[in-house]
């Protein structure tokens, strides 16, 4: 920390300042001047606090490159605090924020710590415990939101008010379409521009090199991000994922508002322009394709998502992105991103609130009862399944991957095989550097395993090995024929849709949507339906093995 800390040190407050100054804590995903109590706040007048935990780093295998992108972002936030002219007090704990925090009030004996509420439950939990034990701190609301409560209870009413017959439920178009008419974005007189809501169904091209995909812009670590990746490699050395200062395993993700402005500038004006029609394909040449990847830096804050919503529908009013790729883009952000961290408040990270149906043990909903541990394939072990293996290596390499090869290659395998969904969430929290526990936890446990029993979707998110060979090259490379179902050389997808399919349908048969394919389940012979058993079976136990699918 050698250069970090001998360029902050000047920037402490003296006795004077720190008597006469408002102290505002700002947390590690709040990294924007223009949200909360600094929004409000004369750099003259503020000292910001900020703090790193060692402990948090620790609670969970985070992947290198997530640990490396938010110490560094900090970091660098702080520095910018101080060109602004506030001053700055930079702490660090061995164990929680809030310890580090008491030794710091300690020391400075400030009045009050004022702090925009934190977006992730975890850090409300622990401040709010502290507050109780003496730390003097005062939560403020959370201007970086799009929307508010308020909002999500106007559309839904509160969390025990909304039922369908005995099972509550929350949809996230109903939602979005509300915040569309109270935003205005994409609106003409009321009515959704060219008169659809969504171009969800539009927006499902495979990809076939149609069109160019342009290269992203990286930038080089500098010396404070490059003593992050030494401390990094020194104390997390088992830690998920990979992270060097340069080669295959370089770092290379903004960790400044400028960078992060140039990465949004570059998705905006090169990638969302062709996002539309290939929003959901898989490519093992191109596997970003034209998704922005903002979401590490959004959830950072590094970008305000008002922002980049209102410049997206702007683009589109000014002809530079058809209406289709901006729309897909603005339910990412202004729909399912904000109702997914309302779901997580109102169930209190699904401890509280879910359908009658399921037996809660914390936030372990489980309404498919699939109890199985997560294989080795997870962890980058070969099995043989060319999109399995290729996506977790991107995972490895980069703690990233689009929400498509999330849902349908990675949650689609779990869920068919039975593999534990809270596993799979802590999977997803640690391996990618976008999680955070109010965005992880409800996608993870609601729509991509169907853990929540439709607290947030319709239906499970499963398909066979046809979905997978329509919407990527995967099955292209693959030693496992997509097409053949039972026997040598037969991709397991479609063996475990059609197991999953009969294990479940007690459970799923109240859904309308999996009406068709329970009917076509049932009209296979009992022969077949074994055979498509004992297929599925042999798979999971070779996954389970870490063995190669033969």
């Amino acid at each position: 920390m050698a250069e970090f800390l001998a360029r902050i040190a000047k920037h402490a407050p003296t006795v004077d300042e720190a008597l006469s100054r408002r102290w505002i804590y700002v947390p590690y995903d709040r990294l924007h001047d223009g949200v909360g109590p600094l929004a409000q706040s004369e750099p003259k007048d503020t000292v910001v606090v900020m703090m790193e935990s060692l402990g948090r780093g620790t609670r969970r295998p985070y992947h290198k490159k997530k640990l490396v992108l938010v110490l560094s972002a900090m970091r660098h936030f702080a520095l910018e605090q101080a060109d602004r002219g506030c001053c700055v007090v930079y702490g660090s704990s061995p164990a929680s924020f809030a310890d580090g925090l008491f030794e710091l009030q300690e020391k400075w004996r400030w009045k009050e710590l004022i702090v925009n509420r934190p977006a992730e439950r975890e850090l409300r939990v622990e401040l709010r415990a502290a507050k109780e034990d003496g730390l003097r701190i005062r939560a403020v609301a959370d201007t970086a939101w799009l929307t508010t409560t308020e909002d999500f209870e106007g559309v839904f009413g509160k969390p025990d008010m909304q039922r369908k017959g005995n099972r509550r439920q929350y949809l996230m178009g109903s939602f979005y379409r509300a915040m569309r008419k109270k935003s205005g974005l994409l609106m003409e007189r009321g009515k959704p521009t060219s008169g659809k809501w969504s171009f969800d169904a539009e927006n499902r091209k495979p990809f076939r090199n149609e069109v160019p995909v342009p290269p992203r812009p990286g930038f080089a670590p500098d010396e404070i991000t490059q003593e992050v990746i030494a401390l990094v490699n020194q104390r997390h050395p088992d830690h998920f994922g990979v992270v060097s200062a340069e080669g295959r395993d370089g770092f290379d993700l903004a960790v400044t508002r400028s960078q992060a402005e140039e990465v949004w500038q570059f998705a905006l004006n090169r990638l969302l322009p062709s996002f539309g029609p290939w929003e959901d394909a898989m490519s093992t040449a191109h596997p970003d394709l034209f998704h922005s990847m903002t979401s590490p830096l959004i959830n950072l804050t590094l970008l305000r998502p008002r922002d980049i919503v209102e410049q997206t529908a702007e683009a589109f009013a000014q002809g530079h992105i058809p209406l289709a790729s901006a729309e897909g883009f603005i339910r990412q952000v202004l729909g399912w991103r904000e109702f997914m961290r309302h779901i997580h408040e109102a169930t209190d990270g699904y401890r509280t609130l879910a359908p009658s149906a399921i037996q809660m043990a914390g936030a372990e909903p489980n309404y498919l009862d699939a109890h199985r541990a997560l294989p080795p394939v997870y962890w980058g072990k070969p099995s043989g399944m060319t999109c399995m293996d290729t996506v977790v290596a991107g995972v490895v390499t980069n703690g990233w991957s689009h929400h498509i090869t999330r849902l349908m290659v990675l949650s689609n395998l779990a869920t068919l095989c039975g593999f534990s969904p809270r596993e799979l969430t802590d999977w997803f929290w640690f391996a990618y550097i976008d999680a955070f526990d109010w965005v992880v936890e409800p996608n993870v446990l609601g729509m991509a395993t169907f853990a929540d029993g439709g607290l947030t979707a319709t239906k499970p998110y499963v398909s066979g090995a046809a979905y997978i060979n329509k919407m990527s090259d995967f099955c292209g490379n693959c030693r496992l024929n997509p097409k053949q179902t039972l026997g040598s050389g037969s991709c397991p997808f479609t063996a475990l849709y059609w197991s999953f399919l009969e294990r479940n349908e007690a459970k799923l048969a109240h859904l309308n949507r999996m009406s068709m394919p329970l009917a076509t389940m049932r009209k296979r012979s009992a022969a077949d339906r074994a055979a498509l058993r004992e297929r599925a079976d042999l798979a999971i136990e070779q996954l389970e093995r870490g063995e190669t699918i033969t």
